[in-house]
């Protein structure tokens, strides 16, 4: 099958093979750390609407 394709296409081929792993590994990463931020952002204003009403010790 890879014979009928030509020499362009599976040197796409390659190209789409090699760097697609990398950018979805980039892509990943970035989802991951906005996932994390979203979640202290959450948790940052929950702890500051608890301590909201109560003088400080």
């Amino acid at each position: 099958m890879l014979g009928s394709v030509g020499k362009v296409g599976l040197t796409i081929l390659l190209l789409v093979a090699s760097i697609g792993p990398v950018i979805a590994m980039i892509w990943f990463a970035w989802w991951f750390l906005r996932a994390g931020k979203r979640y202290d952002e959450r948790e940052r204003a929950a702890r500051a609407k608890s301590t909201r009403g109560r003088p400080p010790v």
